[in-house]
C-alpha cells in the first residue's frame, strides 16, 4: 500500500510540473521537432520502414511520422504537445508555410493556362449553357405531338427537305420551303434562320384550346415569334391548335386568333389546326364528331376568317381530310394544308402546303434541336361556284401576264389545255355531268418568264333536286316520300325547328331509301319539312338543291286506358324524370297527345286536376289510333 501511495505521489507531481511549462517553451519544442523531421534526409530502401500498412500522409499533415505513433505506441511528448504540433499545422509558418504556398500555386492552375488548356469556349457550348427548360402548359394539346409522341400520320420524323419528293401533279408549280413554330421551338433566331435559305416563310402558333378543360390560352412566344419574323422579312402564317367541338366553338376560335395578329404583317393564311391531342386523348376525339359535324367545324372557321379580312386556311393530317372530314367541300374555296410524315404522300386531295417532317435542322431554331418542314405549293386558283353542268373559277393576276391557259385533267389523269389566251382572271368551265369532280390548273402567259403553274384546284358540279311528300299516319307519326335522283348516294331530310328558327338534319337516308317516317311527334301539330340528295365526289359532297318545303299536321289525340295499378307520370319520358303524380287505378282513361321514343305523352285527372305527363307505352292500351 506505501508503494502505490508512492507511485501516485510520483505522477501528481509530474503533471504539475508540467502544467508548470510556459506555453511558449512548448510551442517552441514543438516546433523544433516539425523542423527536425522536415529536414530528415530520405532513407534509403532496407533501413527503418514504416508498418505493412504504411500509406501516403492526407494533405496537410505531416510526412514521416516518428515509428511509435504509427504502430500505436505512447509517443515520446505528451498528448497536450502533439495538440499544439497539429494547431501549427493548420496554420503554417515560416519555410513550412513557403513550402505549403508553393505546393497550392502549383496544385492551382492560373486562369490563362486553363484557358490556354481548355481552349476557346465554342458557340454551340455557348448556346447550350444559355437554354432554358421550355415549361410546358399541361392543357397544351401540342404537348404530345410537337414533343414527338405523335403517332399515325405524323409519327415523330427526321426527314429532311432533300428527301422528299413531290407529286407529279406539283412538278411545274413555284415551290417554297418554310417552317412552323410555337413556343416548344424555345428562342429563334429569325435572321439565322433565314440565313439558311430554307426559311422562305413560317407560320407561327398564335393561341390554342385546352384540351380538357377548353379554354382559349395564347402561345407566350407568339407576339416574339411575330414580330422578329417580320423584322426579318420572313413571309408569315398564323395558326391555331383547335379542340372546337361545333361550329360556335370554331368560331369563337377564328374572332381568339384575329384579335390577337392585329398590328403584325400576315402576308399567309390564318389556320385552323384541326387534329386529336392522340388517341383516346382530348375533347375533340372524345367528341366523336361525324364527317359532316367535322367539315361544319371547318368551313365555319375558315368563313369566319374570310369575313375578318384574312386567307383562311385548314391544316390537318392525312387520315383527317381523308376519313373524318369532307376536305374537298372547303378545299374548294380555303387552302388546304396536309401532315403525312413521308418521302412521298399518297394523299389524292388537293393541299398546297405540305409537312413532310417534324426532324428538320435549321441553325437559328435551336429549342428543340429540330422544327417542323413544310413545303408551299404556291396557288391562287379558287372555285367559286358550281352547278349541275358547270364549274366556276378565279385567280389572282400575275405580274407580266398577257393571258392564261387553263388545262383540265382527262379521265387518263392527264392535263390538257381547255381553254388558251383568257385575258381576264375568272372562267366558267360548262355543259359537265352532274355529280362529278374535275381538276384544272392554270398558266399565265408572260414573255420572258419561265412557264409555271400558278394555280390549281379541283371542283364538284351539283346534282339534281328532288321533289317531296308526306302526309300524317297517325297521331305522333309523319310518312314522308321523294323521288329518287340519279348518282345520288344518300339524302339529308331535315324539320324547321320553331324555337331555334331554323332547319336542322333529322335523318340521311341512303341512297336505296325513297321514303322515311318522322316519329314521337305530338298530335294534331304542323310539321315543315324539305330535303336534298348528295354524293361523295373526291372526298367532298355534290349536292343536289333544296326541295320545296312541305306542311304536315298530324292526326288527332287518341283515347287510352292503363294496364295497371299505380302508374308514376313523370315530367318528362324518362324513369328518373320527376314524378307529377300516381294513376292509382287500372282501366283509368286517359288522352293520349303525343309520343317519345318509348312513353306515351298523356293528359290525365289526377286529384281533379288535368295535369300532363309521360307514361310507359306497355302501360296503356290504345282505344282508338
Amino acid at each position: 500500500m506505501k508503494k502505490r501511495r508512492n507511485i501516485l505521489a510520483f505522477l501528481l507531481a509530474g503533471c504539475m510540473l508540467f502544467t508548470a511549462v510556459p506555453a511558449d517553451a512548448l510551442a517552441q519544442e514543438a516546433s523544433a521537432e516539425v523542423s527536425t523531421q522536415e529536414t530528415e534526409p530520405e532513407k534509403n530502401p532496407g533501413e527503418e520502414q514504416g508498418s505493412a500498412s504504411d500509406e501516403q500522409a492526407p494533405e496537410g499533415e505531416v510526412s514521416g511520422k516518428p515509428q511509435e505513433e504509427e504502430s500505436g505506441e505512447m509517443p515520446g511528448k505528451p498528448e497536450t504537445d502533439q495538440a499544439v504540433q497539429e494547431e501549427k499545422e493548420k496554420e503554417p509558418s515560416g519555410d513550412r508555410a513557403d513550402s505549403q504556398k508553393k505546393e497550392n500555386e502549383e496544385n492551382t492552375p492560373k486562369e490563362e493556362e486553363k484557358e490556354q488548356s481548355d481552349g476557346p469556349v465554342k458557340e454551340e457550348e455557348l448556346e447550350a449553357e444559355e437554354e432554358k427548360p421550355i415549361e410546358i402548359d399541361p392543357e397544351d394539346p401540342g404537348k404530345y405531338r410537337l414533343t414527338g409522341r405523335g403517332t399515325g400520320d405524323v409519327a415523330s420524323s427526321k426527314l429532311q427537305m432533300q428527301a422528299v419528293s413531290h407529286q407529279a401533279k406539283y412538278s411545274d408549280c413555284i415551290m417554297q420551303h418554310g417552317v412552323d413554330v410555337s413556343y416548344h421551338n424555345g428562342d429563334i433566331d429569325w435572321e439565322k434562320a433565314k440565313a439558311t435559305g430554307k426559311v422562305d416563310f413560317a407560320i407561327i402558333r398564335v393561341g390554342y384550346r385546352g384540351y380538357s378543360n377548353g379554354k382559349l390560352a395564347m402561345d407566350v412566344k407568339a407576339d416574339e415569334n411575330m414580330r422578329e419574323a417580320n423584322a426579318a422579312g420572313i413571309p408569315i402564317g398564323v395558326y391555331i391548335f383547335s379542340q372546337a367541338t361545333s361550329a360556335k366553338e370554331a368560331v369563337q376560335e377564328a374572332d381568339f386568333i384575329v384579335s390577337k395578329i392585329k398590328g403584325y404583317k400576315i402576308d399567309l393564311p390564318v389556320v385552323l389546326d384541326f387534329e386529336y391531342v392522340a388517341t383516346g386523348v382530348g375533347r375533340l376525339y372524345k367528341a366523336k364528331l361525324s364527317k359532316a359535324a367535322a367539315t361544319t367545324v371547318c368551313t365555319s372557321f375558315c368563313d369566319r376568317v374570310k369575313a375578318l379580312g384574312y386567307t383562311p386556311m385548314v391544316y390537318a393530317n392525312k387520315t383527317m381530310f381523308s376519313d373524318k372530314t369532307y376536305a374537298a367541300d372547303f378545299s374548294q374555296k380555303y387552302p388546304i394544308w396536309m401532315a403525312n410524315y413521308t418521302k412521298s404522300t399518297s394523299y389524292a386531295g388537293e393541299y398546297e402546303y405540305w409537312q413532310y417532317s417534324d426532324g428538320e435542322k435549321i441553325d437559328g431554331i435551336k429549342g428543340n434541336k429540330v422544327v417542323d418542314g413544310n413545303w408551299r405549293y404556291l396557288n391562287t386558283l379558287r372555285i367559286t361556284g358550281s352547278t349541275t353542268n358547270s364549274v366556276s373559277m378565279k385567280w389572282d393576276a400575275w405580274s407580266g401576264a398577257a393571258s392564261y391557259d387553263i388545262y383540265r385533267k382527262n379521265s387518263s389523269g392527264k392535263y390538257v389545255l381547255l381553254k388558251g389566251g383568257v385575258t381576264g382572271t375568272s372562267y366558267t368551265d360548262r355543259s359537265l355531268s352532274a355529280g362529278s369532280a374535275y381538276s384544272y390548273k392554270i398558266y399565265p402567259n408572260a414573255a420572258g418568264q419561265e412557264r409555271k403553274c400558278i394555280g390549281f384546284n379541283t371542283g364538284i358540279t351539283q346534282l339534281k333536286a328532288t321533289s317531296l311528300k308526306g302526309k300524317a299516319s297517325a297521331f305522333d307519326k309523319v310518312k314522308l316520300t321523294w323521288t329518287k335522283v340519279a348518282g345520288a348516294s344518300s339524302y339529308y331530310i331535315e324539320r324547321y325547328n320553331s324555337s331555334k328558327k331554323a332547319y336542322s338534319n333529322i335523318k340521311t337516308a341512303s341512297s336505296k331509301s325513297s321514303s322515311y317516317t318522322d316519329g314521337s311527334k305530338n298530335a294534331s301539330t304542323k310539321y315543315k319539312y324539305r330535303i336534298r340528295p348528295y354524293k361523295v365526289v373526291f372526298n367532298g359532297r355534290a349536292y343536289g338543291g333544296y326541295s320545296k318545303a312541305i306542311t304536315v299536321k298530324t292526326k288527332g289525340k287518341v283515347k287510352a286506358k292503363t294496364k295497371v295499378k299505380k302508374l308514376a307520370l313523370r315530367k318528362s319520358a324518362s324513369a328518373s324524370s320527376k314524378k307529377l303524380g300516381t294513376v292509382k287505378k287500372k282501366g283509368t282513361k286517359i288522352t293520349v297527345v303525343g309520343s317519345s321514343g318509348s312513353w306515351y305523352k298523356v293528359s290525365v285527372k289526377l286529384s281533379g286536376k288535368t295535369r300532363t305527363g309521360y307514361i310507359k307505352k306497355s302501360r296503356i292500351k290504345l282505344l282508338k289510333k
